[in-house]
């Protein structure tokens, strides 16, 4: 103990040097002196199946009838409203046209048809629309007819030699004699037409020559008292007499 207390410091420095080498000596070796024991874990039991018991039968599945919900009616999508037609602007009250044919020009009228033919040769010749009418017991010959009254002037001062005169519509400016007429025939050559004329010229009949597209011999104007006993004269000749206004 005497040497203890004498060497106190020199036992603890040894003391410090070998704890340190044991510490070395440990790290090494992998051994830790302060971990504790770890406790192992206990063996799992072994689990025996239990034997198999024979399979229980199934109660029958119940029959489920599945009843169909009734589908909703789709939505009708929602009508458009219809565009109210457009107000169409009142249309413009088409002006009045000018009538047709309204003009003629009298070139001159007739008692022998023949002179009244040969005037309306010549002036179809020239190119004027020529046409001949009754008017009275004369043959009238006329040239039209014209859309204006101008241009039937034009017409009548270019025939002013032969004392041209412009009326309008489908009769003179002054009226022709009334009464009827008895029509004997009708004829698309001039010739015949003329010929027939001629004779009953020479019967003493007031005959007049109307062209429309054919050439019409007519007897008259005829007073309503004479018209039978005239007829009479006229189918005695074998023609036949058609009364005519």
């Amino acid at each position: 103990m005497g040497w203890l207390k004498e060497n106190w410091l020199d036992a603890l420095i040894f003391l410090l040097i070998a704890l340190v080498a044991a510490g070395i000596v440990l790290y090494l070796t992998g051994v830790n002196p302060f971990a504790r024991p770890q406790a192992q874990p206990a063996p799992a039991p072994v689990q025996t199946a239990p034997a198999e018991s024979p399979p229980s039968p199934k109660a029958p599945e119940p029959v489920v009838t599945v009843i169909p919900l009734p589908q909703a009616p789709e939505e009708a999508p929602p009508a458009r409203p219809e565009p109210a037609p457009e107000a169409k602007p009142p249309a413009p009250a088409p002006a009045k046209p000018l009538p047709e044919g309204s003009f003629r020009v009298v070139v001159g009228a007739f008692a022998n048809p023949e002179n009244a033919a040969r005037l309306s040769r010549e002036l179809a010749a020239k190119g004027y629309p020529v046409r001949l009418e009754a008017s009275g017991s004369l043959t009238r010959v006329v040239v039209g007819p014209y859309r204006s009254e101008e241009e039937a002037r034009r017409v009548a001062q270019a025939l002013s030699g032969y004392g041209a005169q412009v009326y309008r519509g489908q009769a003179p400016a002054s009226p022709p004699q009334e009464g009827l007429y008895l029509q004997v025939g009708a004829f698309q050559k001039e010739e015949n037409a003329l010929a027939l004329a001629n004779k009953l010229k020479e019967m003493g009949l007031p005959v007049v020559l109307v062209k429309d597209g054919v050439y019409r011999v007519r007897v008259g104007p005829v007073a309503p008292e004479e018209k039978e006993a005239l007829r009479a004269r006229i189918e005695a000749l074998g023609l036949q007499a058609l009364e005519v206004r």
